[in-house]
């Protein structure tokens, strides 16, 4: 992680930029079903390869809605400005981004060695200085001006994908929909209600919650 500055910039413009459903839909991952049977499984794939097909879709759209000179030009300029933001709000971010390049050092000779606990005490390390990053450039990103900077940049990518992808609109209603049903999929069912310890044999059982079809 070279330039996490830029990283963390780049990051921070593309969550407003780019559509949500496109950022939630980038890296579409295999859901199992909770209570699996043949049916659910085979359901739960052809929902993710859906999926990955519009994510596809999307992300074809969007780069080549990115080519366009003016939105280009002021996606690259707002990522430079979020990234001088963030070195403003917390000036202690400098010296966190060299410590980053020497973790990478650090844990390229541990692994190595195939020392364990040194990459765990890194990769705790890093973490804390990712949150810390994430932190400014959340901060930066509620800056009213920042703020209204993202949003237009938002409404120009959006229009400019619907130009190379008029389908855009019911690709990310059908991606959304699709992370629902796959989310629903996975959420584990309520244990069912024991039944009394003596109960007679003829007595009716207890009722079992159930989730709400889609």
């Amino acid at each position: 992680m070279p330039n996490l500055f830029s990283r963390a910039a780049t990051l921070a413009v593309t969550a407003l930029a780019v559509p949500a459903a496109l950022i939630a839909q980038a890296r579409p991952t295999t859901v199992r079903p909770s209570t699996p049977s043949a049916t659910a499984a085979a359901e739960a794939r052809t929902w993710v390869n859906e999926l990955q097909r519009i994510s596809a879709r999307l992300q074809a759209a969007h780069n080549r809605a990115m080519q366009d000179v003016q939105l280009r030009t002021a996606y690259e300029s707002m990522s430079r400005d979020v990234k001088a933001a963030m070195q403003r709000h917390d000036p202690g971010l400098d010296p966190l981004a060299t410590r980053v390049r020497a973790i990478q050092v650090e844990g390229a000779d541990a692994q190595q060695r195939g020392d364990r606990t040194k990459l765990r005490q890194l990769n705790a390390e890093l973490s804390q200085i990712q949150a810390r990053f994430m932190a400014a450039q959340q901060a930066v990103m509620r800056q009213p001006a920042i703020a209204q900077r993202a949003r237009t940049l938002e409404e120009l990518l959006h229009t400019r994908m619907l130009q190379v992808e008029p389908e855009t609109d019911r690709l990310m209603e059908r991606g959304k929909e699709l992370q629902a049903r796959l989310a629903r999929t996975a959420r584990p069912a309520p244990p069912a209600a024991a039944p009394p310890a003596a109960a007679p044999r003829n007595a009716a059982p207890a009722p079992r919650a159930t989730a709400p079809r889609p």
